[in-house]
């Protein structure tokens, strides 16, 4: 039997670049995950790396590995949310989104009707959303478009517009609104999971360049330190507040909306919108 912390530390090593990196970031000493690598290759009867001087390199064998890991440990999550939520009698609903702020719309808006719901949040792709859908693993997904199904039943949840975000004495600040062409130039700090919004800006602002950052934490941290420009959106300032010491300027161009549709089994509990 595969214990479940071999999965994780898989997982982790897969994260990180080197093996010490790793194992500091597992809160383990490196002979230990050493020993779980060999351990777990003991048990699949086959090698998962590639040996390289002070390097690990995930093989053929271990990237399957890394992605059944992966899925296992999600279903450890999903089964420990299921069972807390009918012990305590909760409504548990899971929602897919292919973009971070619609989720977290549409779960305040179920909150308002079911306050003691216990509902969880997936960004995923399109194609994940679907499958998870009609897997049952999600009750409510968000897409960009309808879906054209009889088994399936589609409301509009809104539409959500992207600003850039300066400081306020970023020449932009002064202007009520701006176009692509007006700000594609210079450096851009963007969090890098925005599903559905991810090519907006990279397509339409050809000469800008963008530094990704990979976790909303650290992209925060970097946003208050930095006098660099980045964006937000309507919804996103409505959710969690205007950022401190930041202007946000609408951006006038209809590629920078986006309208969002909710989609689930047909007869399924009616669902809200914004």
């Amino acid at each position: 039997m595969i214990e479940l912390y071999l999965l994780e530390q898989l997982v982790g090593i897969s994260r990180y670049q080197t093996l010490s990196e790793a194992a500091s970031k597992l809160h383990i000493t490196q002979p230990t995950l050493t020993r779980s690598i060999q351990k777990l290759e003991e048990l699949l009867e086959v090698p998962l790396f590639t040996r390289e001087k002070n390097r690990l390199r995930l093989n053929g064998n271990g990237e399957m590995a890394v992605e059944y890991a992966k899925r296992i440990l999600a279903l450890e999550d999903e089964l420990v949310e299921h069972v807390r939520a009918n012990q305590d009698g909760s409504t548990l609903v899971s929602i897919g989104t292919c973009a971070p702020a619609p989720g977290l719309v549409l779960k305040r808006a179920m909150l308002k009707d079911l306050p003691a719901a216990h509902i969880e949040v997936t960004q995923e792709d399109e194609g994940e959303l679907i499958t998870g859908l009609k897997d049952n693993r999600f009750q409510y997904i968000i897409l960009t478009h309808k879906l054209d199904d009889p088994d399936l039943e589609c409301r509009e949840l809104g539409t959500e517009h992207l600003h850039v975000s300066v400081l306020p004495a970023h020449p932009f600040a002064l202007k009520e609104s701006v176009t692509f062409d007006e700000i594609d130039t210079g450096v851009f700090l963007v969090y890098k999971a925005l599903g559905s919004w991810g090519n907006v800006c990279p397509d339409h602002m050809p000469h800008a360049r963008f530094i990704y950052q990979e976790g909303m934490d650290d992209y925060l941290e970097v946003v208050r330190s930095s006098s660099l420009p980045t964006f937000d959106t309507d919804w996103g300032i409505e959710l969690f507040g205007k950022r401190a010491n930041r202007v946000s300027v609408p951006i006038a161009e209809d590629a920078a909306s986006m309208t969002f549709f909710v989609t689930a089994k047909r007869g399924s509990r009616a669902f809200g919108a914004k």
